[in-house]
């Protein structure tokens, strides 16, 4: 089972900061992430480094790591939304944490609580 990786560790991977590092090493593995996750990542890596060069240049070079990204289609937002009222998320973690639940993913590896006492584990690198 892979770990599910969310926004704020890439963001963090591709941006200059102290957990850089740490991220950068957590990018190398096996993970899997969503395509949703993809673009919120896109738009904070080139907000905060001030480059969608740079941005579009860390975004595609996942597309040649070890991971699988999954797609954002109807199914997958029908399931998120259908758990919409047990969860406290707001829209993109409900849909993050939708595609780690059902691909059985055996963590979250995020720096955002909000995934904290679910049924799959938050981690930070």
């Amino acid at each position: 089972m892979s770990p599910f990786l969310d926004s704020t560790i890439l963001i963090k991977a591709f941006t200059e900061n102290p957990d850089k590092d740490e991220c950068r090493q957590v990018v190398h593995e096996k993970f899997i992430t969503d395509a949703l996750c993809l673009v919120e990542s896109h738009y904070f890596i080139a907000l905060i480094s001030k480059s969608k060069v740079h941005a579009t240049k860390s975004i595609k070079s996942l597309f040649k790591s070890n991971c699988i990204i999954l797609d954002l289609d109807k199914e997958l937002l029908f399931e998120a939304f259908k758990r919409g009222e047990k969860y406290n998320l707001d829209t993109f973690d409900l849909i993050h944490y939708t595609t780690a639940l059902l691909n059985n993913c055996s963590e979250i590896i995020s720096y955002d609580k909000d995934f904290d006492g679910l049924e799959i584990k938050r981690a930070e690198p």
